[in-house]
């Protein structure tokens, strides 16, 4: 059986959102959709797969997009049951929702509006850092001065500063479903930084007796 097959009855290798396991799913049916062009050129596939789950037998829909190189492997997204948020209750609630409003809009192949959103998203986390720039761009250098986000981290919030301004504005730079998603795991990542690992780090310091710096490094004692 080829690696792109995706006829009824073999399997594809699915993310489960019943029970939140990467496995493998048994195709029960199908419908292929096709997004033609004015001109009546095919630009892309999608294929809705109703998918039974190996590990606890409960339904899925999911989607595989085809641009030309065949269905490829380990690429379906799951549209339904919607996957629970993995974001910690540490992140703030509005921040929380700008996240999964972003992800609704992955769902539905609206990648422009995706990035944006999470452009909208790190608005909402150097607002409530409490930065004082109105410019995004100023508001996060402001973030990386503060030691709140620092090196990669940095880079990775001005990439996605750019992304979403890409996506917010009408020119012929189109957003991929690539760039879409790698928006969402780099916002997760700094959402996670930001909430999640430095204060668990600073709980760690404070029963290590560690002294932090203020740039948020560690000060030898």
């Amino acid at each position: 059986m080829a690696d792109d097959d995706r006829s009824v009855g073999t399997s594809v290798r699915v993310f489960c959102s019943h029970c939140a396991l990467g496995t493998a799913g048994k195709i029960e049916g199908t419908l292929t959709v096709n997004d033609v062009d004015d001109y009546g050129y095919l630009n892309e596939q999608t294929l809705l797969q109703l998918v039974r789950c190996s590990h606890c037998d409960k339904g899925l829909l999911v989607a595989d997009w085809n641009g030309g190189r065949g269905w490829e492997k380990d690429q379906t997204t799951t549209l339904w049951p919607s996957a629970p948020s993995k974001l910690s209750h540490l992140v703030p609630d509005r921040l929380r929702h700008a996240y999964e409003e972003a992800r609704l809009c992955f769902s539905a192949k609206a990648y422009a509006a995706t990035v944006v959103m999470v452009r909208r998203m790190l608005e909402g986390v150097c607002a409530e850092q409490g930065t004082t720039a109105k410019i995004l761009m100023k508001a996060l250098e402001e973030l990386r001065d503060n030691g709140k986000i620092e090196g990669r981290l940095f880079d990775w919030a001005q990439a996605l500063r750019v992304l979403g301004n890409q996506g917010a504005h009408f020119t012929d730079a189109e957003v991929s479903r690539e760039d879409a998603e790698d928006a969402l795991a780099l916002g997760e990542a700094l959402l996670d930084y930001i909430y999640v690992l430095a204060v668990r780090y600073e709980e760690f310091a404070k029963r290590r007796h560690l002294n932090i710096a203020p740039s948020g490094g560690t000060q030898a004692s």
